[in-house]
């Protein structure tokens, strides 16, 4: 589709002119199009997921980041090498765009009132620790419950690890009869049933000097990486990290003004580099019909 044209006899000044002057600078607007076309449909991925998930607790939004390409210096015939002393300024031509990251905003969500005592929010900072099947996972949605054998589990299955780094379990607690369970601030799991009382144990909380390196694994859970650096472990209020809140969950921190808002740009993005790649195909189709 883009080439110099049937009719054009190479080395002749209507073929060298084509190159000169038009097929390599179009292509290079059509491929910075291209480029923009895809990061913009990186920028809607992004949106619409944050979208999807605006009711699921604990999940966190993420947030599409982008960078320039390296610039190309156009040197037009005559000018001086940059850098020569009294010369003008180099001229420059953007590449088009990538890809810088897409990072997660740990922003806190609200909390969502269930009066169920094992239904946990964390109010400040932290996670809650979950016994995975590789290793420990973590996780801000608070939404647990107990299994037949007593061990406090999340939605998908994972025990709840104390501060021992075991799961947390009514059994052997040495309280008799059907017991009821709460939890206190600093996340002390305590069985009772009215005239004997024991704790369970305490809820492990992590948090991280980098949040935005940990990996997302599924399920409003994360995994260490690298980039995350080790889990900085304790119970509720100390060691830096926030106190537990029973009988509450902490909802999803998307905002759906702000997502709709960035659904909008990434459209209206989109359009744009449509338009420059319509435009860049009609330009380069004159030039073919030059005769």
């Amino acid at each position: 589709m883009w080439g110099v044209g049937p009719n054009a006899v190479p080395d002749s000044p209507l073929y060298l002119a084509k190159q000169r002057i038009g097929i390599v600078d179009m292509l290079r607007a059509a491929e910075s199009a291209l480029r923009g076309l895809k990061m913009h449909q990186t920028y809607i991925d992004v949106t619409g997921n944050n979208i999807a998930n605006v009711n699921t607790d604990g999940f966190k939004r993420s947030q599409a980041e982008f960078e320039d390409i390296l610039t190309a210096l156009t040197k037009v015939r005559g000018m001086p090498d940059p850098g020569t002393p009294g010369t003008l300024n180099p001229a420059m031509v953007g590449l088009g765009v990538r890809l810088h990251a897409i990072d997660g905003q740990f922003s806190q969500g609200a909390l969502k009132i269930t009066n169920v005592a094992t239904d946990l929010a964390i109010q400040g900072e932290g996670y809650f620790v979950l016994q995975g099947p590789t290793g420990p996972v973590y996780t801000r949605s608070g939404t647990f419950t107990l299994d037949a054998n007593g061990t406090v589990r999340a939605g998908d299955g994972k025990a709840l690890l104390s501060t021992t780094g075991q799961p947390i379990s009514v059994q052997g607690s040495g309280v008799t009869g059907a017991p009821a369970v709460s939890i206190s601030p600093n996340g002390q799991v305590i069985a009772s049933n009215g005239t004997q009382q024991a704790i369970l144990g305490t809820i492990q909380l992590a948090r991280f000097t980098n949040q935005s390196g940990l990996e997302r694994v599924g399920n409003t859970e994360f995994r260490i990486t690298v980039a995350s650096g080790p889990a900085i472990t304790g119970q509720g209020n100390t060691n830096g990290l926030g106190q537990i809140i029973s009988g509450v969950v902490e909802t999803s921190n998307v905002d759906m003004g702000t997502e709709l808002t960035n659904l909008i740009v990434a459209q209206r993005g989109f359009s744009a580099n449509q338009k420059v790649m319509t435009a860049t195909d009609e330009l380069v189709d004159q030039l073919n019909k030059l005769r």
